[in-house]
C-alpha cells in the first residue's frame, strides 16, 4: 500500500502543472471520532471517543467538463484528546499528527453570471501517520512501536463527502471522512473493529 501512496503523490504533483487548474489554500477545524468495537473471550465492548483537531492544506481544482472537476490535495492535520478514565481516575492526553491525500470528484452549481457557488464533492483519500502517543500519568505509549498489546497502522484509506459554498474567491466548506480499514490489526484473541473518522470545517481562499 506505501507504493500506492507514492504513485499516488507522484500523479498529483504532475498534474498541478495544468495550466487551468485552480489553487485552493484552507484552514480547518475537526471533530475527531474514534470508533471501537472490541471482542475477546466472548464478551464485546463498544466506545466511541471525540477529540479535536486543527488542519492545513492545499487544493489543486482542474475542471473536466461543466459543471464537474477533479480535486486533488495535500492537507498536514494535529489532533488530541483529553480525558480522565473512570476506572483508575488517571488522566490521560493522545496527539496525533498525520497527512492526508485526498481525491474527489466535484461538481460546481452557480447560476448564470453569480459569484455564489455550491460544490457538493465525493472522493478517496489516503493519510500517513507521522506520530502518534499516549501520555497516561507520567507514561508515554508509542503508536506504531508495536511494544502493547498490538501496533497501530501508519498507513490508511478512507473515503469522504461533503459540500463547498463559495463567493468569488473565498470557500467555506464542510466534510466527512471515514478510513475502510481498522486502524489495529486483530489477533486469535482479540477481534478489533476500530476506524477513525472526523467531521471538518473549514475557511479557504482560491487563486
Amino acid at each position: 500500500m506505501k507504493q500506492i501512496f507514492l504513485i499516488t503523490i507522484a500523479l498529483l504533483m504532475t498534474l498541478s502543472s495544468a495550466a487551468q487548474t485552480t489553487k485552493e489554500v484552507y484552514v480547518g477545524y475537526s471533530s475527531v471520532m474514534d470508533y471501537v468495537k472490541v471482542s475477546a473471550f466472548g464478551r464485546t465492548s463498544e466506545e466511541t471517543g471525540y477529540g479535536k483537531g486543527l488542519e492545513v492544506g492545499l487544493n489543486y481544482i482542474r475542471p473536466i467538463t461543466k459543471p464537474l472537476a477533479v480535486t486533488y490535495g495535500i492537507q498536514a492535520m494535529y489532533g488530541w484528546d483529553k480525558g480522565t478514565d473512570s476506572n483508575s481516575n488517571v488522566s490521560g492526553k493522545d496527539q496525533f499528527i498525520k497527512f492526508l491525500v485526498p481525491v474527489s470528484l466535484l461538481c460546481e452549481l452557480r447560476p448564470s453570471s453569480s459569484r455564489f457557488a455550491f460544490e457538493p464533492f465525493v472522493g478517496i483519500n489516503g493519510s500517513f501517520y507521522a506520530l502518534g502517543k499516549t501520555k497516561i500519568g507520567g507514561t508515554t505509549y508509542d503508536w506504531f512501536d508495536g511494544k502493547d498489546s498490538f501496533e497501530l497502522n501508519r498507513l490508511l484509506f478512507g473515503w469522504h463527502v461533503g459540500a463547498n459554498f463559495v463567493y468569488d474567491r473565498f470557500v467555506l466548506g464542510f466534510n466527512y471522512q471515514e478510513d475502510f480499514l481498522d486502524y489495529a490489526d486483530s489477533s486469535p484473541f482479540l477481534q478489533a473493529d476500530a476506524r477513525w473518522a472526523n467531521i471538518e470545517f473549514r475557511f479557504g481562499y482560491r487563486f
